[in-house]
């Protein structure tokens, strides 16, 4: 079995041991971070370290270990299991067990797990993906939103949703019935030469692609970010998805407009290529 990192040290996946008191495990009380390997470097890695650190601030869920100390971690780990090319990598901290609602006390553990891939850069996929609305739970906006909480069901319930439509994933909406991202990605919409995506206060996850999509420069499209109504996105010319390890896919379907356009999608996964 391939070692994990548990708590900053090596050891092997059979030999962790977590309690049936776990708060991840009873409550969700945890965040996570998935990372993309390219010939073996950890991808957007300070970006997915800012936003564990701001969520675990916010959630009050204390990490005695530095932002060194898991950059270290990570490249360790790597080593160990030979992950010299192409792969993920899965962060979870999550606050020590104890008490129910109310935890105990507020010390955490981590847990970094890595994943072997063929694939090592962005490629964009063949297929478009084929979009569904999912509106049975509206996500709140607040300041939660914005980050990868291990209490991600409703994630998963749109996931449930996609398949039982016989879609690769949908839309969800926030509780002002206006879109912000699907299940695990950002979205991102192009009409008349500019390219859209909701804004972090309408409650999407301040994802790190997004935010190095965002961050280009000499893009030759404008970026803009916008609430979106189903009409907006309904209208557009290109609509494609992000996140950290797919990178950018292209949109081929919502329901059942059609859209076939997929310029700015293939050349945005040539820009972010070029940047690792």
């Amino acid at each position: 079995m391939s070692p994990i990192i548990f708590n900053h040290k090596i050891i092997n996946k059979k030999d962790c041991k977590i309690s049936l008191e776990n708060r991840a495990f009873l409550y969700g009380d945890g965040l996570f971070e998935s990372v993309k390997i390219i010939n073996g470097k950890a991808i957007n890695l300070e970006a997915h370290l800012n936003r564990l650190f701001a969520g675990a601030l916010l959630m009050n869920l204390k990490i005695v270990a530095s932002k060194n100390d898991f950059r270290n971690d990570i490249e360790r780990l790597l080593i160990k299991n030979k992950i010299t090319k192409g792969g993920s990598l899965k962060i979870l901290l999550f606050r020590d067990e104890g008490g129910k609602y109310l935890p105990e006390n507020n010390q955490t553990s981590c847990l970094i797990i890595s994943k072997f891939s063929d694939k090592i850069l962005f490629t964009l996929n063949k297929k478009g993906v084929a979009l569904g609305l999912y509106k049975t739970q509206l996500k709140p906006i607040n300041k939660l939103s914005n980050y990868k909480t291990m209490s991600a069901l409703q994630s998963v319930m749109c996931s449930l949703d996609a398949k039982q439509k016989g879609k690769d994933d949908c839309l969800m909406f926030n509780t002002e019935n206006r879109i912000i991202e699907s299940a695990n990605s950002n979205i991102f919409y192009v009409k008349n030469n500019i390219v859209f995506t909701p804004p972090l206060g309408e409650g999407c996850v301040d994802g790190t692609m997004r935010n190095c999509i965002l961050s280009l420069k000499d893009l030759e499209y404008k970026i803009v970010e916008s609430k979106v109504k189903i009409g907006d996105i309904l209208e557009a010319e290109e609509v494609f998805l992000t996140n950290a390890i797919q990178g950018v896919r292209w949109v081929s379907h919502i329901k059942e407009q059609q859209f076939t356009e997929k310029k700015v999608a293939k050349l945005l996964t040539s820009k972010i290529n070029q940047l690792v």
